[in-house]
């Protein structure tokens, strides 16, 4: 049971060919797997900046909600901003002097 030369070369061929689609198909599916993989990191960065901005809007509400009705939040904020009640005696310090 030898086989003849047209036999093994069909052989190799149909080796060969196989081989050659498969390192196709390889070479024609890496850049979308790179593709796929540039997106997942730039979805999961995107989740991170929702979330921090979801926790801001969170904190803006929590403010939104104490102006009105945490009357010592409000003096709090207005005496950072340097306001004062009308007919309040203020005292200015210059300091370094």
């Amino acid at each position: 049971m030898t086989d003849s030369w047209k036999d093994k070369f069909v052989k190799y061929f149909a080796l060969t060919l196989v081989a050659a689609v498969f390192v196709g198909g390889l070479l024609v599916a890496w850049p979308t797997y790179r593709r796929g993989q540039a997106l997942r990191r730039n979805d999961a960065e995107l989740s991170r900046r929702i979330e921090l901005k979801r926790a801001e809007i969170a904190k803006l509400l929590d403010n939104q909600r104490r102006f009105k009705t945490d009357p010592d939040f409000v003096e709090h904020i207005a005496r950072q901003n340097h306001r004062v009640f009308p007919g309040e005696l203020v005292f200015m310090f210059n300091e370094g002097k």
